[in-house]
């Protein structure tokens, strides 16, 4: 319509303006994702080119299982008896729907167009992440937890937007588009934030996308010396990390020579040790539950202490179990003579959720604290908190869940309560705030939508592997990200993640610049 009127491509430019806009705000802020959303959409219906939106549609097989999942979505309400939650949850997820259907039934915008959209993402994502980090480490007091660095969207959610940042920073250098010293030192910065996130799916989506850039590099040099040497680097990699994670493991649970009878019974003040010896949950290498006075450290914790012993450090965890854990990694008993011995500055340590005193960051601990939370619950100890072993207990109440769902499925209306009824029924030691769905989109897809549900998500994904003639760099590595991100996360249950993945899965199967543009403007 206002091409006619103005004589020149404005509903082309309003799109792209919608795209910045929805650029910024995947990184930003849930408003600009919406108003770029609903930029979008009514721009596609204003320009009301419907007989080439037809014409488009018919040949693109992934809108085919777009418009599917949707109206799948609205067919499971009718075995949904929460009818409202199921219309909050499908209207929480139209950014999903409206941002791809658009995009791959309009015009394709030019290859230039998605070279800016890049350089933009990794401005804004360079911008963000550094006021995150200046915020987090120079601004917070007492800031301990990790995902309270990501200020403007969910930590998770930034953090796979960062690895996608860090895999077009990596394009742009293959295709030499740009400043290339910028996007070499967008990478090592990204790179290094990812680190220090402490998030355990950004660790396996930016390990998976640097092993797949070193093979997609080889594989284009074409040279069989090169090829060889860089395939046995890989493997000897591979065998030297295995090594060293199965030598990791067995130093933690490395047998402790300790008898009962020769453990003291009593305190200094004359007050009984507790010891468990069956109980081989560790800290820094030495048994957590020997030497163990609760009245002595409840006593002395409290007069050293502003939080008291019952009650919960700063990082959300119980007291007694940070502390407890803190004096063990030290080799001291947990005692009054232990609470004593800690300087102030260790106090603060322990107030603020440390549980060594030894420091780990990165990998390291998680690694580390893997190690500690699948002993624990080795032992029957409590998983609030830990976030790994939620994880497993989401996916084994998820898979109990669809044992009985695995046709029809609950309905998207019902998924929420479904699940909440399945944790009471598997007397999971979960709080209620931590009663999350599976942590996987693909299981939780198919207990809400059933298997024609799943097999509507798995054609969503797949289908751009056919249609897309030319796949290059940035198609494989949005292809692996958006796959495995869904793997380890319910990605489309959030706005944000909704948003994410509708753009970069639009990029990916309909304005990739892969392949030559199909765009030419009008006279």
């Amino acid at each position: 319509m206002f091409d006619k009127w103005l004589k020149l491509p404005a509903h082309y430019y309003l799109k792209i303006t919608a795209l910045v806009i929805l650029t910024v705000g995947i990184c930003l802020h849930n408003t600009l994702m919406s108003i770029a959303t609903i930029w979008l959409g009514a721009n596609w219906l204003i320009e009301a080119k419907y007989k080439y939106y037809w014409d488009k549609f018919k040949s693109s097989p992934a809108v085919w299982f777009l418009i599917a999942l949707l109206l799948f979505s609205f067919i499971s309400l009718a075995w949904s008896d929460d009818l409202n939650y199921g219309l909050k949850d499908i209207g929480k997820k139209m950014p999903f729907f409206v941002i791809p259907f658009v995009l791959g039934t309009s015009e394709p915008i030019e290859k230039k167009v998605v070279h800016f959209l890049c350089y933009l993402l990794i401005g804004i994502l360079l911008l963000t992440s550094g006021i995150n980090y200046y915020r987090f480490h120079f601004v917070l007091e007492n800031a301990i937890d990790p995902r309270e660095m990501s200020y403007f969207i969910s930590h998770i959610r930034f953090a796979i937007i960062v690895v996608l940042g860090i895999a077009v920073s990596i394009y742009l250098i293959f295709n030499k588009k740009g400043p290339v010293v910028i996007w070499a030192i967008a990478i090592i910065w990204l790179c290094y934030y990812s680190f220090i996130s402490h998030v355990l799916t950004a660790y396996v989506l930016l390990f998976t996308l640097l092993l797949f850039s070193i093979l997609y590099w080889t594989h284009q040099k074409n040279n069989r010396l090169l090829t060889i040497v860089i395939y046995g680097l890989l493997t000897a990699s591979i065998i030297a990390v295995t090594i060293g994670l199965n030598a990791a493991y067995k130093s933690f649970k490395k047998p402790v020579n300790v008898e009962l009878a020769d453990l003291e019974k009593e305190t200094v003040n004359g007050r009984k040790y507790y010891h468990n010896l069956s109980n081989t949950e560790r800290e820094n290498g030495e048994l957590v539950w020997i030497y163990m006075q609760q009245e002595e450290l409840e006593s002395e914790w409290n007069n050293r202490s502003v939080i008291d012993y019952d009650s919960t450090d700063r990082a959300g965890q119980p007291m007694f179990g940070t502390l407890m854990r803190y004096l063990t990694s030290k080799g001291l008993r947990k005692d009054s003579l232990a609470i004593w011995s800690l300087t102030e500055k260790e106090i603060d340590e322990i107030e603020n959720g440390k549980t060594s005193y030894v420091q780990s960051t990165g990998l390291k601990s998680k690694l580390h604290e893997f190690f500690m939370q699948w002993d624990a619950y080795q032992n029957g100890g409590d998983i609030n908190g830990q976030s790994v072993l939620q994880r497993i207990e989401h996916l084994r109440i998820g898979f109990e869940l669809l044992k009985s769902n695995w046709i029809y499925g609950v309905g998207i209306g019902d998924v929420h309560q479904a699940f909440q009824l399945k944790y009471t029924e598997m007397n999971s030691s979960l709080n209620e705030e931590n009663r999350h769905r599976s942590h996987n989109q693909f299981l939780t897809y198919w207990i809400s939508h059933g298997i024609l549900g799943l097999m509507c998500i798995l054609g969503l994904l797949l289908a751009p592997i056919q249609s897309v003639k030319n796949k290059g760099f940035i198609f494989w590595s949005i292809f692996i990200t958006l796959c495995l991100s869904m793997l380890f996360q319910d990605l489309l249950e959030t706005q944000a993640g909704v948003c994410v993945f509708g753009f970069f899965y639009s990029i990916m199967a309909f304005q990739g610049p892969d392949r030559p543009p199909v765009w030419k403007k009008k006279e």
